[in-house]
């Protein structure tokens, strides 16, 4: 098994290829990293972790979240304007679940939301979700009123994205993989894998 992350930039289409002709998220994979499967997505628009991995037990189970007793979590950061303070009350309208689908029969489960730091003009928000439904942290900022400046997701379940620079790869670390397993896996045991390079 082999398993990498992206820091993804704005800007590329998280999939192989683009009837546009847009930028792909495997435009910015090293030539010596391998092909493997990208775990999710994230928009075109929107920066940050992604995993690719060739485990796809692991895969699903990430997505899915079947195998583990509590959701896999997936945090974002997100810079909104206007600049509002802490205890704005469209700050806590975000956490309420969103409605989907046609006559809004799926409701999201609620979102933690907490204030970061001001900016001039913006504030840092961080966002954590357990589902993937499309664009939902953007439809729950678009809800509050809020205009998105930035959004970049940091961390999925125990997978931190760190100080990896944008658009860079790395390959992951054992005691990552075992995190993995733990939160998604927790009955299974990590397979042996090979750690990459950068």
């Amino acid at each position: 098994m082999k398993y990498f992350i992206l820091n993804k930039p704005r800007g590329c289409i998280t999939g192989r290829r683009d009837p546009q002709g847009r930028a792909l998220v495997y435009d910015h994979v090293p030539d010596h990293f391998p092909d493997l499967p990208h775990v999710g997505r994230l928009d075109y628009n929107t920066e940050g972790l992604l995993l690719f991995t060739d485990d796809g037990r692991l895969h699903r189970a990430l997505l899915s979240g079947e195998f583990s007793p509590e959701p896999i979590e997936k945090t974002y950061h997100v810079k909104v304007r206007p600049k509002v303070e802490f205890e704005d009350p469209r700050l806590e309208k975000m956490t309420l679940p969103l409605k989907y689908g046609p006559t809004g029969e799926v409701v999201t489960a609620p979102a933690k939301v907490s204030p970061l730091a001001h900016r001039k003009r913006s504030i840092w928000i961080q966002v954590v979700i357990t589902e993937g439904k499309h664009r939902q942290v953007r439809h729950l900022c678009r809800r509050s009123g809020f205009q998105i400046v930035k959004l970049r997701r940091v961390a999925m379940g125990p997978l931190s994205l760190g100080d990896l620079k944008l658009r860079w790869c790395r390959g992951l670390e054992p005691s990552e993989v075992d995190a993995l397993y733990k939160a998604a896996l927790p009955q299974e045991n990590p397979p042996s894998f090979e750690q990459l390079g950068d």
